[in-house]
């Protein structure tokens, strides 16, 4: 077998920047649209219009030129001042930065630590909520990326608003469009969203979306770039504050018609399914899920077989299949794997990867069936397909 297999193309199975579908490429390669016309402020308002029913919420969210961990800060920056109390869920990587982000602001931050692929139990959090006393705010992730656990916001958040007035913001940058979102229902307060994640585009937008209550709790910390009420003035009209992304919200656009025009239930169930067959695979190659309790639709995350180094496995994926997964971080480095099934991947997409981790755990010296993996997943993608 060649060192590298021929004729194969980059294919992104990471948990962002996922695929980018020729349809979103095509919409942004019109470069010739200026943001400041009637045009591009018309598609503006169409986006937000759109993305609203993604956060469940009647309110529209607000786009913002940047990165989701702008966003993050966005909402920091916004809600809170310095002084103020807040707790934090630290279960990973992106746990880990809404606790800087709160302090980096001056905030006084009480964190819940969990176990790393744990996820928060509302009486752990209402327990410390009242050790704090007076809390402002509570930031926790819907999705922990760094090791794949789904926190289960359906039932967790309603559980800890039985005792909790605050705020409650939720990173949700790598679970929109995965799992359902209904902020509006649930009595949240603030959602996070990246343009890289579920939305199959370049990194590059943001998207907050704030509840009433949030927006009559603003804070009155000095910003400037990340201003939500300045922005939220001018995009109800189509208009950002500042130079938009303009290319990426041409691509936002058709990106949100796609998933309009298959239904977002139906979005969510392809989610499920994905997730179904990634976990039916690691089942049938004895891989253990490092999140089996709470697993994403996200993603999945995959505990390397003794003997098995999963940063080797990672770059062999690239450089012999130019398959992008992610390895782990930090103390998982080198013991798990992330595959990811988020925005736009099809059933194709998914077995092409699989197929591709079949390949090189065999040639790293773990013992299975080869081809188990594939079928199985193949078999599960099957039985949760309406046939005529």
């Amino acid at each position: 077998m060649n060192d590298k297999e021929l004729f194969t193309q980059n294919r992104l199975f990471c948990p962002g920047p996922t695929p980018v579908p020729d349809q979103i490429l095509t919409a942004m390669s019109d470069t010739s649209m200026y943001h400041r016309s009637d045009e591009f402020y018309k598609i503006s308002r169409e986006c937000s219009a759109m993305l609203a029913p993604l956060f469940g919420s009647k309110n529209l969210p607000i786009m913002l030129t940047s990165s989701g961990s702008g966003g993050l800060e966005a909402a920091v920056v916004n809600l809170t001042a310095p002084g103020d109390k807040v707790v934090v869920v630290n279960g990973g990587k992106f746990g880990e930065r809404w606790e800087k982000l709160n302090r980096g602001y001056g905030c006084e931050v009480s964190v819940l630590n969990l176990s790393w692929g744990q996820s928060p139990k509302a009486s752990d959090l209402l327990d410390l909520i009242q050790k704090q006393g007076q809390t402002k705010a509570l930031f926790l992730q819907a999705n922990e990326t760094s090791t794949g656990a789904y926190y289960r916001i359906e039932t967790l958040v309603p559980e800890i608003r039985k005792n909790f007035k605050g705020l409650i913001i939720v990173d949700c940058i790598s679970s929109l469009c995965a799992h359902e979102m209904r902020m509006d229902d649930w009595e949240i307060d603030a959602v996070v969203a990246g343009s890289q994640k579920g939305f199959g585009l370049p990194p590059g937008l943001a998207f907050i979306s704030l509840s009433d209550r949030a927006w009559g709790n603003l804070s009155a910390r000095p910003r400037f770039y990340f201003d939500l009420a300045r922005e939220r003035k001018g995009q109800a009209e189509g208009r950002s504050a500042w130079t938009p992304a303009s290319t990426l919200t041409l691509g936002l656009h058709a990106a949100l018609k796609m998933m309009n025009e298959s239904g977002l239930n139906e979005l969510y169930k392809h989610h499920d399914r994905m997730a179904r067959a990634s976990r039916a695979f690691a089942k049938a190659i004895q891989l253990k899920l490092y999140c089996p309790e709470s697993p994403s639709n996200s993603l999945t995350t995959m505990c390397m077989p003794d003997g098995v180094d999963g940063s080797k496995v990672v770059k062999e994926l690239r450089r012999r299949y130019q398959a992008f997964f992610a390895g782990g971080q930090d103390q998982l480095k080198g013991k798990v794997i992330r595959y990811s099934h988020l925005g736009f991947v099809s059933v194709f997409d998914l077995i092409n990867g699989l197929s591709a981790l079949e390949f090189v755990l065999a040639d790293n010296g773990h013992s299975f069936d080869f081809g188990a993996g594939v079928k199985a997943a193949m078999v599960e993608l099957r039985r949760n397909t309406a046939r005529p």
